[in-house]
């Protein structure tokens, strides 16, 4: 009988290990997403005022910028039905919670890298046949440059869960 009481104690450490380590995992996450609305609102406005201005190139192509929504608004709806479902009370597997978490990083490491690149085409003044001089707005190229901070550091986000998920869970 004595060793049962054990074995439950045991048992019950366990799961409250692992209770921690969950939610410690689904802060993240909640954190991942509020960096994702961070960034998505700070690069909204620059490349629709860029496609509005600059009717000529250089100008951001749609691919980049679909490649940047695409990844940024899929991880946040992708993190926000994880945190949903840790508060239902679901269970994320391991290999699951580090592929999702992977893939955030390398595609926000990309999403951020083709802000830069639009950033830069667009930085500086642009002189065109149809337009004399163009400037872009100081105000948006610093936006742009905001979100890609952001978006980098949501991909050390991501990074530190898949550590994280490795290590503990």
């Amino acid at each position: 009988m004595a060793d049962e009481g054990g074995m439950q104690s045991t048992h019950v450490a366990k799961e409250e290990d692992f209770d921690a380590v969950n939610s410690k995992s689904i802060v993240l996450k909640v954190v991942q997403v509020v960096i994702s609305i961070f960034a998505v609102g700070l690069i909204v406005d620059p490349f629709d005022s860029f496609h509005q201005i600059f009717n000529h190139p250089p100008k951001p192509k749609l691919d980049d910028i679909a490649v940047i929504y695409v990844t940024i608004a899929g991880f946040i709806m992708i993190n926000a039905i994880l945190i949903l479902g840790h508060l239902l009370g679901d269970r994320m597997p391991k290999r699951t919670s580090v592929l999702f978490s992977a893939t955030g990083a390398i595609m926000h490491i990309v999403a951020g890298s083709v802000i830069i690149h639009n950033w830069r085409k667009l930085h500086g003044n642009y002189a065109y046949i149809y337009n004399s001089n163009t400037y872009p707005s100081k105000q948006y190229q610093d936006m742009l440059i905001a979100g890609a901070f952001f978006t980098f550091v949501d991909a050390l986000v991501f990074a530190v869960d898949v550590f994280f998920t490795i290590k503990y869970f």
